[in-house]
């Protein structure tokens, strides 16, 4: 059995670059939190690129394998793709309405389906009630966002976001320090 053995220098190297992207995570999540629309526009504007570059790499990978079967389906969907992705990007005010919608639905689903799994399966047993409030918060806010819409689709998806960044980078910098600390001598 071998066992490798890290230097503390090793870890400090490597949890230096992950507190530093911690903090940018922070940062970028207090920036979206501050400024949701803006984050919104952003995110959306993401989604569409993705659909686009996605939807050309498909196009040009179904050329490139046209021998082997599938060569339409392929095409077709790297086409619908592409078109989707240009006319998220050309109508980000309009994907932003629809992404919302989305997500409120989504959510709704979410909580029904979350609430009923916590009556059902009682897994946790002392714990379950935790699923049912979960899946009880999850349906209040697709209420809330499904209420507001399509108002809410100026500020959900941004927010959302930006609290995502804001909890990823705090638990990275607190994993980081953690591990820091760990390996410091006493």
């Amino acid at each position: 059995m071998t066992t490798d053995f890290v230097s503390t220098e090793e870890i400090k190297k490597a949890t230096g670059w992950v507190i530093f992207l911690s903090i940018v995570l922070i940062v970028l999540g207090i920036l979206a939190v501050l400024s949701p629309v803006v984050a919104s526009a952003f995110f959306t504007a993401m989604m569409g690129w993705i659909a686009l570059i996605g939807g050309i790499i498909q196009i040009v990978q179904s050329f490139r394998s046209h021998p082997v079967r599938g060569f339409w389906l392929t095409l077709i969907v790297g086409i619908f793709y592409a078109i989707a992705g240009l006319y998220i990007l050309f109508n980000i005010p309009q994907a932003m309405v629809a992404l919302t919608l989305a997500f409120g639905i989504l959510f709704i689903v979410e909580g029904i389906f979350t609430i009923i799994m916590g009556f059902t399966n009682r897994s946790g047993r002392s714990m379950s009630w935790l699923v049912v409030l979960n899946g009880i918060i999850t349906l209040i806010l697709g209420i809330m966002v499904l209420n507001r819409w399509p108002f809410s689709a100026l500020w959900l998806i941004g927010l959302y976001v930006g609290i995502s960044l804001l909890f990823s980078g705090i638990s990275l910098l607190a994993a980081a320090l953690a591990a820091r600390k760990e390996v410091e001598p006493a």
